[in-house]
């Protein structure tokens, strides 16, 4: 009878760690880039690694996603071009830079334009939000799902704000949004575009006079210090698209699709809720901490909006819109 040869137990090792090594260094069939502008610890960069789980654990590693928080791959524009062109598969942007690239979507630039939390998230989960998809496809990218950067106030470094009557002649930083420009020319503001990481150096050396920003990046990015009056006007709520590159989203199988598309859909509440929370626990860190805060009636406000309104209803495609969403049943 003839013996079987054993293999020494040395080279049984060896084949299981080359086997190991093997599968760990195979290439996924698609990498996909996700950038957030927002820091690793707000809701956005939150759902967004939730997201980049999901999508690597249901496909089984043919897609390897992996989250790029705080601007690191670029600032806004930048990243929404690289969306164009293909070199950046995923975006959470912020919906104000991108009307550049899609002008229709500067209706939800209108300030005051939603009645609460509740009323935003209903009609960009409606027919009115999907509208959209056609404008954002026609420029290169494909909708995922719309999250939020919060309901937006105003800082002040001199006095605070009790009523519309206090912003006038004040220089305040805007986006680089003709429609926020409009807003606080109506309010009776000095509005000044200005980039956002140069927002802190001109609020303490005095270049401007204040700011709009949302409760949770007020507290995080301390404009308090330098800028310690916070008026509650909740004069915008800042829609943030979630945005796939369209070119990267074609290549990939209709199963891989579907998976990209229904793992950012269940992460679209959370994102929600979370930012609400967080926006609630930092105002109160910031009463904790002694910042001045106001709530200045909003009729005047609210009147003065109208005027921007009329200026925009031809852009934004009409009064039939605008209505659409002001009057829209939750």
């Amino acid at each position: 009878m003839k013996k079987t040869k054993k293999i020494p137990l040395f080279l049984v090792l060896l084949g299981v760690i080359h086997l190991f090594l093997v599968c760990r260094n195979k290439e996924a069939e698609f990498v996909m880039k996700i950038d957030s502008p927002a820091r690793l610890e707000e809701p956005g960069s939150q759902a967004l690694l939730r997201y980049a789980n999901l999508v690597n654990e249901r496909s089984k590693g043919r897609i390897k996603a992996k989250l790029y928080a705080a601007n690191v791959l670029g600032v806004n524009r930048d990243v929404t071009e690289g969306l164009q062109l293909g070199t950046i598969e995923v975006q959470m942007a912020s919906n104000s830079p991108l009307a550049v690239f899609v002008p229709s979507m500067n209706i939800f630039e209108l300030p005051f334009l939603f009645k609460s939390n509740e009323h935003m998230f209903a009609v960009l989960d409606s027919e009115i939000g999907g509208s959209y998809i056609p404008d954002l496809e026609a420029r290169g990218f494909h909708l995922l799902g719309y999250f939020t950067f919060g309901v937006r106030h105003i800082m002040t470094t001199g006095k605070p704000v009790h009523s519309m009557e206090d912003l006038k002649g004040l220089k305040i930083r805007t986006m680089e949004s003709p429609a926020h420009l409009d807003a606080f020319k109506a309010f009776g503001a000095s509005p000044l575009p200005m980039a956002y990481n140069e927002l802190f150096v001109a609020l303490q050396t005095g270049m401007i006079d204040g700011a709009e920003a949302a409760n949770s990046n007020y507290y995080s990015k301390r404009f308090f210090e330098v800028a310690p009056n916070w008026a509650q006007i909740g004069w915008l709520r800042l829609v943030a698209p979630v945005l796939m590159s369209k070119k990267f989203y074609d290549r990939l199988p209709a199963d891989l699709q579907k998976i990209v598309d229904d793992s950012l859909l269940e992460l679209v509440d959370y994102e929600r809720n979370l930012y609400s929370e967080v926006d609630k626990k930092r105002l109160e860190q910031l009463m904790e901490l002694g910042v001045e805060i106001t709530y200045p009636d909003r009729a005047h406000f609210l009147e003065a909006a109208k005027r921007v309104y009329e200026k925009w209803a031809d852009k934004v495609g009409g009064w039939e819109k605008i209505n659409a969403i002001i009057n829209f049943e939750y």
